[in-house]
C-alpha cells in the first residue's frame, strides 16, 4: 500500500536522468540532423536487402529439404515396385522406415503419405511426443480412412474419415493431371487436426506407368516458427502473402487463419489487412496500393505508426516447382544500425560530457533507491543455494521496491512449497507410490548402515502382458502388484519401483541374509497366483536377483550390482540369481568385447577361412565354407569368443556382411587365379538377424555387383533351427534370394524342430547333415542311422546333401556306402586363409 513518504521508483531513478540526457541528446540532434537522413536511408536499403536475401535463400533451403525427400521416396517407391491395387503394406513398411531413419531429422515434415490410382492410401503423421501415426485406406481398412493411434495397424483407432478418396484432393488432382513434380495450393488436411498444410507433391511411375502421388506435408505453423527464429536474428518483423494478398506465415504471434469476418469466412487464411499485427496491417495498406512487385524488381516504401517509423522492403519468391510468394521485411528505424560519420563524433564527445555530470549525480541518487533491490537479490542468491532460512529483505521507501520486496517474499514461500512437491514426485513413484529410484537412493542412503539384504524382480516378458492387456491395465497390474509386495512385506522394507516392470525391496535386517533364498521363493510363489484383471486372470512370471553384500552406504552400487543378478538370473532355470563379484567382470567384459568388435568392423579385422567341400567319391573339391574368423592384434580369435556377444549386441549383421564381401570378392579372385573351377560353389553363413532385415536383398544385390561373383557360385547356409518360427520376412527374403539364383542351404539340419511338409514350404537347394550324425555312424547299424534317414527322406527333394565334421577314413567310406555325394571336415582339411589354400589341392584318395 502507497504511503504519503513513498514515491514511484520511475520519479526517483530515472526524472533525473531524462533530464540530463534530453538535454545531451538535444545537442547531438542538431548537430547530426543534416546527416542523419541520408545515413538511416543508406543503412535500410543495405540491412533490408542483406535481411531480404538470406530469407530467401534459407527459405529456399527450408522447402527443398522436405521436397528432395518426396523426390527420393517417390522414385524409390517406383523403383522397387512397392505399389499393389488395394494393398498398401510394402509401402506402409517403407514409408515408416524412411520417417524414422531418414527424414526425422527434417523437423518441417509433419506427415508423408502415398495416394495410388485406386483410391489407396497409406501416411504417417508425426506427433509431438515424437512417435508416429499411421493414416490408411485400402482393402484392410475396407476402403475407409482409418487414423491410428500408433504407427501400426490395431485395434485402437483415433478417427475415422469415411468416403475418403485421395484423388480428389487438392495435393492428387494437379499432379495426376500433368504427372510433373510441384507445390500444392495451401490447403486443409481432412484429418482430426485439420492443419493448414502445404504439400511437396511427386507422381509416382512405376514400370513407366503413373500409379500414384507421393506427398510430404509441411504445416503452415512451421514457415511461421521459421521466421520468428529469423527475428531473433535480425530485429525485423518479417512476413510472406501470397499474389492474392493472403498471409502465408509471419514471424510474429497470431493466427493466420481466420475464425469468421466480414472479409473472410472460418478457417481461410487472413488478408494481410486483416492481421492482427499493426505493423503487417499499415505494411498491408501501403501494398495494397500499388501493383506487386515483379519478378527481379523489389518494392520498397517506409510509414510512420504509433510515432515511429518503420521501413518496408517486399520482394517475390519464385520457386521451380510452382511457388509464387512474396518476402515481407519490415524493421523499425530504432533497431538500424550503422557506423556514425566522422562529424557525428564531435557531438557524442559534447554529448558524454554534458551526460557524466548527470551519470554522477544520478549513481548517487541510484544508490539508495536501489538498497531495497540489492538486498532482494540477495537473499534469491541464498534461496538459490539452497538456503531456504536466509533473511528476506526489508522495503524501502519507494512504492516499487516496497512492491517488489512483498512479492519476493510471497514468491519465496510458494518456492519452498513447490520444492517440497517436486521432491515427493522425484522420491515416489506416482503410479504405485512406492520408492521411485532416486527416492531409494536417497532413502536407504541416510541409514546408518547398509547390511540388509537386495532383491529385483523382473517381470518376464512384460511387454508382451502390456501389447495383450493395453497399457492401461498394464498399469493397474503394476498397482496390484505393488500391493502384494507391500502385504508380503510388511517390516524393515523398502520397496521401490525402479523400472517400468522392475521393483527393487531393500530390507533393513542382516537376518535377512540367512532365509534369502527362502524369500525369494515366496516371492516367486506369490507371483504364481494368476492376478485377476476385470473379468481376466493374468499370470505373471518373475526373476528375481539377490544382494547380500555390497557398500555399507552406497545404494546406487547396491542396485548395479542387482541389476547384474538379476539379468542372470533370467537365464537361470530356477530364475534365481545371487550376485558375484565375477558377473560384474563378466559384464564388463562383455562391454568391453562390444567395444572391440566394433573398433574391429571399422577396421575390417573380420576375414573369412575357407574350409573345402569335397566330392566323397571322387576327392575333388567342389567348394568351400567361408567361416568367420578375427583377426586381431592379439592373433586370431575363434568365433566362439565373439559370435554369441555379437548375436546378443545386434552386431552380428555388420560381420556377416563384412564376411560376404570378403568371401565374393576372394572367389572371384581364385577363378581368375585358377585356384577354384568356374562351377566352385562358395558357402558363406546367413545369421538370423541379417535375413530377417527388409533391405538385405539389396544389400545381398549390392555385393554381388561390387565384386563381380555370380550369383549360381553363392551357396548361403541358415542355421534350420533359426527359421522354424516361420518369420514371414525371412520366408519371404529366401524367396528373394532364389530368385537372384543364389542357392540356400539349411545348416545343422536334423538338430532344429523342422517337419517335412514345413521343408517343403521353403526355397533351399541344399541340407547340411550335422556333424554329431556322422559322428554316431557305425558298420552294425548304419542303415537305421539318424544319416540313412535323412538321406531317404530327401530322396525325392532334389537338393544336395552336404554331411560336416568328416574326421575319419571311415566316416567317409560309411557316407560313401549311403550315397552321400558331399561333405567337408578336418578329414580333407582345416579351415585356412584364402592366402594359403594350395593351387591344386591334394586328393585324399
Amino acid at each position: 500500500m502507497r504511503t504519503i513518504n513513498q514515491i514511484t521508483l520511475k520519479t526517483a531513478v530515472v526524472f533525473p536522468f531524462v533530464l540530463i540526457f534530453l538535454f545531451a541528446i538535444g545537442i547531438i540532434v542538431i548537430v547530426q540532423k543534416n546527416n542523419y537522413e541520408t545515413m538511416v536511408s543508406d543503412v535500410s536499403t543495405k540491412q533490408l536487402s542483406t535481411m531480404t536475401s538470406n530469407v530467401n535463400l534459407e527459405l529456399r533451403n527450408f522447402l527443398n529439404r522436405p521436397f528432395q525427400a518426396s523426390l527420393q521416396l517417390s522414385h524409390t517407391l517406383g523403383f522397387n515396385q512397392f505399389y499393389r491395387k488395394d494393398n498398401t503394406q510394402d509401402i506402409e513398411k517403407y514409408l515408416i522406415s524412411g520417417f524414422r531413419n531418414l527424414y526425422r531429422e527434417i523437423p518441417q515434415i509433419d506427415a508423408i503419405g502415398f495416394g495410388g490410382i485406386n483410391g489407396e492410401y497409406v501416411g504417417f503423421r508425426k506427433e509431438l511426443n515424437d512417435r508416429y501415426t499411421l493414416m490408411l485406406q485400402d482393402d484392410r481398412t475396407r476402403n475407409q480412412l482409418v487414423i491410428y493411434r500408433g504407427d501400426e495397424v490395431n485395434d485402437d483407432i483415433r478417427s475415422l474419415v469415411p468416403e475418403y478418396d485421395p484423388r480428389t484432393r487438392p495435393w492428387y488432382v494437379p499432379v495426376a493431371q500433368t504427372e510433373r513434380p510441384m507445390w500444392s495450393s495451401i490447403y486443409a488436411n481432412v484429418d482430426e487436426r485439420q492443419d493448414i498444410t502445404l504439400s511437396a507433391l511427386n507422381p509416382v511411375f512405376q514400370d513407366q506407368r503413373f500409379v500414384g502421388v507421393m506427398v510430404t506435408d509441411v504445416k503452415i505453423d512451421t514457415f511461421s516458427a521459421f521466421l520468428r527464429e529469423k527475428q531473433k536474428e535480425t530485429n525485423a518483423l518479417i512476413y510472406l502473402f501470397d499474389p492474392k494478398h493472403r498471409l502465408i506465415a509471419q514471424s510474429s504471434t497470431g493466427s493466420i487463419v481466420s475464425w469468421g469476418t466480414q472479409y473472410s469466412d472460418k478457417g481461410e487464411r487472413l488478408l494481410l489487412t486483416e492481421n492482427s499485427n499493426p505493423v503487417i496491417r499499415k505494411s498491408a495498406q501501403q501494398i495494397m496500393q500499388t501493383d506487386l512487385p515483379k519478378p527481379g524488381d523489389v518494392d520498397q516504401f517506409t510509414f510512420l505508426l504509433d510515432e515511429e517509423r518503420y521501413f518496408n522492403r517486399v520482394t517475390p519468391y519464385i520457386d521451380q516447382y510452382g511457388l509464387k510468394w512474396y518476402i515481407g521485411v519490415v524493421i523499425p528505424e530504432g533497431d538500424l544500425l550503422g557506423e556514425l560519420a566522422r562529424s557525428q563524433r564531435d557531438s557524442w564527445v559534447i554529448g558524454l560530457c554534458v551526460s557524466l555530470l548527470g551519470i554522477l549525480v544520478g549513481l548517487i541518487a541510484f544508490n539508495k533507491v536501489t538498497a531495497p533491490i540489492t538486498s532482494t537479490a540477495t537473499a534469491a542468491r541464498n534461496l538459490a543455494k539452497g538456503d531456504w532460512e536466509s533473511q528476506m529483505p526489508k522495503p524501502g521507501h519507494i512504492y516499487e521496491t516496497t512492491m517488489l520486496v512483498h512479492a519476493f517474499t510471497e514468491m519465496a514461500n510458494n518456492l519452498k512449497a513447490t520444492f517440497k512437491a517436486l521432491r515427493s514426485q522425484l522420491l515416489y513413484d506416482s503410479l504405485t507410490k512406492l520408492y521411485s529410484r532416486e527416492g531409494l537412493i536417497d532413502t536407504c542412503d541416510n541409514l546408518r548402515k547398509l547390511n540388509g539384504c537386495l532383491f529385483l524382480i523382473g517381470i518376464n516378458k512384460f511387454r508382451d502382458i502390456n501389447d495383450s492387456l493395453g497399457h492401461y491395465k498394464g498399469d493397474q497390474l503394476l498397482v496390484i502388484i505393488s500391493e502384494r509386495l507391500k502385504a508380503l512385506f510388511e517390516k524393515d522394507a523398502y520397496i521401490a519401483r525402479i523400472g517400468g516392470d522392475e521393483f527393487a525391496i531393500y530390507v533393513d535386517n542382516p537376518a535377512i541374509k540367512i532365509e534369502a533364498s527362502l524369500m525369494a521363493n515366496r516371492i516367486q510363489k506369490m507371483f504364481a497366483s494368476p492376478f485377476s484383471m476385470q473379468q481376466e486372470n493374468v499370470v505373471v512370471n518373475v526373476s528375481v536377483g539377490i544382494v547380500a553384500e555390497g557398500s555399507p552406504s552406497n545404494m546406487t552400487l547396491w542396485l548395479r550390482n542387482g541389476s547384474i543378478a538379476l539379468s542372470n538370473a533370467k537365464q537361470e532355470p530356477t530364475k534365481i540369481s545371487y550376485y558375484k563379484p565375477e558377473m560384474a567382470d563378466l559384464s564388463r567384459r562383455k562391454t568391453q568385447m562390444q567395444a572391440k568388435i566394433k573398433d574391429a568392423l571399422e577396421n575390417e579385422e573380420f576375414v573369412p577361412y575357407y574350409q573345402p567341400i569335397v566330392d566323397l567319391k571322387t576327392g575333388r573339391v567342389v567348394g568351400a565354407e567361408a567361416l568367420a574368423r578375427w583377426h586381431s592384434n592379439q592373433g586370431v580369435i575363434p568365433p566362439l569368443e565373439f559370435i554369441s556377444i555379437a548375436e546378443e549386441s545386434g552386431l552380428i549383421a555388420p560381420i556377416g556382411k563384412q564376411i560376404l564381401t570378403k568371401a565374393c570378392s576372394d572367389t572371384v579372385k581364385g577363378m581368375q587365379q585358377g585356384k577354384w573351377e568356374s562351377d566352385f560353389n562358395l558357402h558363406v553363413n546367413l545369421s538370423v538377424d541379417q535375413l530377417s532385415m527388409p533391405d538385405f536383398i539389396d544389400t545381398l544385390k549390392h555385393v554381388l555387383t561390387r565384386t563381380g561373383l555370380q550369383p549360381e557360385n553363392l551357396t548361403l547356409e541358415i542355421t534350420e533351427s533359426r527359421i522354424v518360427d516361420n518369420d514371414p520376412i525371412i520366408v519371404k527374403n529366401m524367396q528373394s534370394i532364389r530368385e537372384l539364383n543364389v542357392h540356400i542351404a539349411i545348416d545343422d539340419f536334423g538338430t532344429g524342430y523342422s517337419s517335412l511338409a514345413y521343408l517343403h514350404k521353403l526355397p533351399f537347394n541344399c541340407l547340411k547333415i550335422d556333424r554329431t550324425f556322422v559322428n554316431k555312424l557305425n558298420d552294425k547299424e548304419l542303415d537305421n542311422s539318424v544319416v540313412a534317414a535323412i538321406i531317404n527322406m530327401t530322396k525325392g527333394m532334389n537338393v544336395n546333401l552336404v554331411a560336416e565334421g568328416i574326421e575319419t577314413e571311415k566316416q567317409a567310406e560309411m557316407l560313401v556306402e549311403l550315397n552321400c555325394p558331399l561333405g567337408q571336415g578336418f578329414l580333407y582339411s582345416r579351415p585356412m586363409p584364402y592366402e594359403e589354400w594350395p593351387t591344386q589341392f591334394v586328393n585324399t584318395d
